[in-house]
C-alpha cells in the first residue's frame, strides 16, 4: 500500500520557508511521507501541488492579522507574515474542493481554519477573560473531549492532558465546524468538520510524544 503524502505549511522568513523538524518526524513515525509546502498563492501551482497530496498540516504559527476576521489589531498581536496567511487560506480553499483529502490544523493552524470558515478569534485570552488560565505559562492542562467526535474516536478517551503554547483562542465558531474538546476554563481546544476529514487542535501534538498524540498523525496518514 502506497504511503500517504502529507504537505506541511511553513513560516515565511525573508527569502526562506521555515518549519520545525518535529512535524516531519511525527509524519515519518506514522508511516507517511512529509514535505514542506512552498508558501504561494498562484492557483495553477496550488492545484498541481494539492492533487498529489493525501493530506495537509496547517502548522503552528504566530498571530493572524485581525483584519482577516474583521477586528482591529490590539497591541498583544504578534503578527504573522501576511504571505503565509494568504497562502494557507489558498491551500485550504483548494484542498477542500477534493473531499477525500485530510486536513490537520495545529495551534495557529486551528485558529486559521476557524477564520477560514468565517469564525473569529479572541486576540488575547486573559484580556478577554482574566479568570481564564494563562495558556502561555502552563506546561499542560486537561481537556474534556466531546462524545461522538472524530477526536474521541482517535483518542478513545473522555479527557486528556495536553501541552499549551498560545495566548489566542477560537471566538465565534466558524460555519459547519464542531467543537470537539474544551479546556476547564472554557477555551476551545479542538474543532473538526462533520465529515471527519478535518481535525484542528490548539495544542502541539508534534512536541509531546505519547500514544494519543501519535494517534493523531496515524489518523492523518492512514
Amino acid at each position: 500500500m502506497a504511503k500517504k503524502i502529507i504537505g506541511i505549511t511553513c513560516d515565511v522568513k525573508g527569502k526562506f520557508f521555515e518549519i520545525e523538524k518535529f512535524y516531519f518526524q511525527r509524519i515519518l513515525d506514522a508511516g507517511g511521507i512529509p514535505f514542506a509546502l512552498p508558501m504561494i498563492t498562484d492557483k495553477n501551482h496550488l492545484k498541481r501541488i494539492v492533487n498529489i497530496l493525501d493530506g495537509i498540516i496547517i502548522s503552528g504559527s504566530r498571530d493572524i492579522d485581525p483584519s482577516f476576521y474583521q477586528q482591529k489589531k490590539t497591541n498583544k498581536i504578534n503578527s504573522l507574515d501576511i504571505q503565509r496567511t494568504l497562502s494557507e487560506l489558498a491551500y485550504l480553499k483548494e484542498i477542500l474542493k477534493l473531499n477525500k483529502k485530510k486536513i490537520l490544523g495545529i495551534c495557529g493552524g486551528m485558529q486559521l481554519i476557524n477564520v477560514f470558515f468565517g469564525g473569529s478569534l479572541i486576540q488575547d485570552i486573559l484580556d478577554d477573560n482574566p479568570s481564564c488560565s494563562d495558556h502561555l505559562k502552563l506546561s499542560s492542562h486537561k481537556i474534556n473531549i466531546n462524545n461522538k467526535t472524530l477526536l474521541s474516536s482517535i483518542f478513545k478517551l473522555k479527557s486528556a492532558r495536553v501541552n499549551t503554547f498560545h495566548h489566542q483562542a477560537v471566538g465565534k465558531l466558524g460555519k459547519n465546524l464542531i467543537v470537539s474538546a474544551i479546556a476547564s476554563d472554557g477555551v476551545v481546544e479542538a474543532i473538526e468538520t462533520p465529515n471527519k476529514k478535518m481535525l484542528a487542535v490548539q495544542w502541539h501534538p508534534e512536541l509531546t510524544v505519547n500514544k494519543q498524540n501519535a494517534s493523531i498523525f496515524k489518523w492523518l496518514t492512514k
